[in-house]
């Protein structure tokens, strides 16, 4: 490898440094914000599941649901880290294994992309650039239309629980279908205001809609935390490069400089 060929490779490992260090930082201050969001907005959705859980939770001795309704949850952008490739990976083992009819509702591109060759005919409906604008309520709202326009037996969201900064798991949630709130005796110890099924089919929206909502910030938060770590790696793989092909730069410059003087002297003692 000659000195200009090191030159040029020390010159452009030098800017990806560059790039994938800016990344870092900015991957940093987002991951602050999102992650105070999705404080935030935890009780707020932890609230509404603990009075619905125990009608919708799914519980052992219940029959096999005839169709599921998977709705994964990845992002828009690459460069973090293994995030998308783990949501994808529950969905082709929650697919290849469910004995019964599934399909596919997937929310952001990367799911997408890692679904389509093996599993792109299970797949309705596939929604990209949600996170053009901040996760919002209103949001959430309207997926959650989208995911209650297809009705199926059960619905799982698969996306990744936030923990810590270097820890993010992916947990499937899965729904019983709105069916099960018509059943006989479900919230007679409760009064409504108006027709009972007509506000029980609003509150299963609701619920619903807080955990899509809740499910795209922890996505969210872990995305950035995973886009800092691979960042970071990135920049220290980069220094490390950049010292090694110094290193062999500096060798191999010494050692044209030395056949040159060396050239010099004999030429210098023929004459």
């Amino acid at each position: 490898m000659s000195l200009q060929v090191l030159a040029q490779r020390i010159k452009s490992t030098t800017s990806t440094a560059k790039i994938t260090k800016a990344m870092k930082m900015v991957a940093a201050a987002k991951l602050k914000g999102a992650e105070r969001t999705m404080l935030a907005a935890r009780p707020f959705s932890q609230s509404v599941a603990s009075l619905m859980d125990p009608l919708l939770a799914v519980k052992e001795d219940d029959e096999a649901p005839e169709k599921t309704l998977f709705v994964a949850i990845s992002s828009d952008k690459g460069l973090c880290g293994g995030i998308n490739s783990r949501v994808v990976k529950e969905c082709k083992l929650s697919i290849d294994t469910a004995s019964n009819s599934s399909s596919l509702f997937l929310i952001g591109s990367k799911a997408r992309d890692g679904l389509t060759r093996t599993h792109g005919k299970a797949i309705e409906t596939s929604i990209d650039e949600v996170y053009s604008m901040p996760n919002s309520f209103s949001l959430a709202s309207f997926l959650a239309e989208q995911v209650l326009a297809k009705p199926v037996d059960h619905y799982t969201l698969i996306f990744n629980k936030f923990k810590s900064v270097i820890s993010f798991d992916v947990e499937p949630k899965t729904i019983k279908g709105p069916a099960c709130l018509g059943e006989s005796g479900v919230c007679d110890e409760y009064e409504f205001e108006g027709d009972k099924e007509d506000v029980l089919a609003n509150l299963y929206q609701f619920h619903i809609a807080t955990q899509i909502y809740s499910s795209m910030l922890e996505n969210t938060t872990s995305e950035q935390a995973s886009r800092m770590t691979a960042m970071d790696s990135a920049t220290t793989n980069a220094n490390d490069m950049i010292d090694k092909l110094t290193v062999i730069f500096n060798r191999k410059r010494q050692a044209k400089i030395t056949t040159e003087l060396t050239e010099i002297v004999a030429g210098a003692e023929s004459v």
